[in-house]
């Protein structure tokens, strides 16, 4: 069994996410990732980072493994670190854009990537396991280092993206309260007071609470009001980016890859004329890209299956429609801050608005809505939803798409259906929903997944 979803092990802290867990996958990674290599350990805002900290720690250091805390830092931070600075690997206790009583453990191997699905299955063995390891003790056991200076390399490296040509901008950056709230006014400090901080006071449970890339309103308000630029929002782990313009109209990661790509192109640094995004990526992307002589790849939903791809072809510009947007040149993972700086660098050179850049996409209408489910794996695959799916497949063939998947991050069932048609979209999104709902609130779905 493999206790990681898309992205990491997730779930309600201290109920489905115990310190048990943590203090397990600390083990797993002190006897198993890159020994004896330290390790580093970063956490995003949350309440309970701390305690799965102490015992993800615990674990690491049983093993004689030594760590290097990081504290608050972006999910993308600890990735460039761990290359930076040559580590072992690291973990990130985030969920990333879920709510506050969520927290997650990502693993990243020592290229700064997430762990192959391989290593996924063999932690998920030792952290479900009951076999007694053999332990170091005295002085062999781990220690623990404050990593300090490692964060500051990491903003210093953002700050290398502030271009002159941006200080003529007004922006507004909001940090939903999460990883991103202390490092982000350092990062864009070089623009001094053109730039208007909000949503970066985390107490601990506010983080992605009707903010950030999930909850884009309140920025898009905001920039409208003060007559700014643009606007950029992240997650509470700070790997996503999503755009505002000036007339406050949000930007998907789709049309932040259309602005890039054709940037790239031109720079001649999109490599195979290539993007990599995933199957949610709207039409008008594809449309669009294609007219410029650009290939669209698409991926299973996930920015590992994203990241997985572009290694293969050498590709280095893919992302997804949720703003996790991946410059494969750069850095080996989304980044939220990157994401913006350099979107912002093209738009202040440009000399045009940001509205005007993004106008090349005329989005295909798509309707995404979630149905709750305990077990969103097992309702997707029942026969009644399966033939629901497939009645549907049909009634789109040549003039839409239908992608039905389980949540990797949280126990919903995800539909999303696209059309020319926009009548024809929202049938289909009703008949769909109303049979997974049915089939959710059944005995079929009430089953609980295993916990440890």
């Amino acid at each position: 069994m493999n206790l990681f979803g898309t992205d990491g092990i997730r779930g309600i802290a201290n109920a489905d996410l115990t310190c048990e867990i943590a203090f397990k996958l600390g083990q797993a990674v002190g006897l198993r990732l890159t020994p004896p290599r330290q390790v580093c350990v970063g956490r995003d805002t949350r309440v309970s980072g701390n305690m799965l900290e102490a015992a993800l720690i615990a674990g690491i250091t049983s093993t004689g493994r030594d760590v290097i805390r990081l504290g608050v830092i972006t999910t993308p931070g600890l990735s460039f670190i761990v290359r930076h600075f040559n580590l072992g690997g690291g973990v990130m206790i985030s969920a990333s854009h879920n709510p506050f009583e969520y927290n997650g453990l990502k693993v990243f191997g020592p290229d700064g990537k997430k762990i192959s699905e391989d290593t996924e299955l063999e932690f998920s063995r030792m952290i479900l396991g009951e076999t007694r390891l053999a332990l170091p003790t005295g002085d062999a056991v781990g220690r623990v280092f404050e990593g300090a200076g490692m964060v500051d390399a990491y903003v210093q490296f953002l700050r290398g993206f502030v271009q002159a040509e941006m200080s003529r901008l007004r922006i507004v950056v909001d940090t939903a309260n999460g990883s991103a709230s202390y490092l982000a006014r350092q990062v864009w400090g070089a623009l001094g007071a053109n730039v208007k901080f909000i949503h970066c006071e985390p107490d601990g449970v506010n983080i992605n609470r009707n903010c950030g890339s999930t909850s884009p309103s309140c920025l898009a308000a905001e920039v409208v009001r003060g007559g700014f630029h643009a606007g950029f929002a992240y997650d509470g782990d700070g790997d996503r980016c999503i755009a505002v313009d000036e007339q406050g109209n949000v930007l998907s990661g789709d049309h932040i890859m259309a602005i890039m790509a054709s940037h790239m192109a031109q720079n001649q640094r999109l490599r195979g004329n290539t993007v990599v995004g995933t199957v949610m990526a709207n039409f008008g992307l594809e449309k669009y890209l294609s007219s410029c002589g650009i290939r669209l790849i698409r991926t299973p939903v996930g920015d590992r299956f994203v990241m997985e791809e572009m290694d293969r072809g050498g590709y280095t510009l893919g992302g997804e429609q949720s703003g996790h947007i991946i410059f494969g040149d750069i850095l080996p993972a989304g980044d939220g801050m990157l994401t913006s700086l350099c979107l912002a660098g093209v738009f202040a050179r440009s000399g045009r608005k940001l509205s005007d850049l993004a106008s090349v996409i005329e989005p295909v209408p798509q309707v995404l809505v979630n149905v709750e489910s305990a077990c969103p794996g097992q309702v997707v695959q029942l026969p009644r939803v399966q033939q629901a799916i497939k009645q549907v497949s049909e009634r789109l063939e040549g003039v839409g798409r239908v992608v039905v998947r389980p949540s990797g991050t949280e126990p919903l069932v995800r539909i999303m259906v696209e059309s020319l048609d926009a009548g024809l979209v929202q049938e289909c999104i009703d008949y769909l929903k109303a049979v997974i709902t049915e089939e959710a609130q059944s005995g079929a779905s009430s089953r609980k997944p295993p916990t440890v």
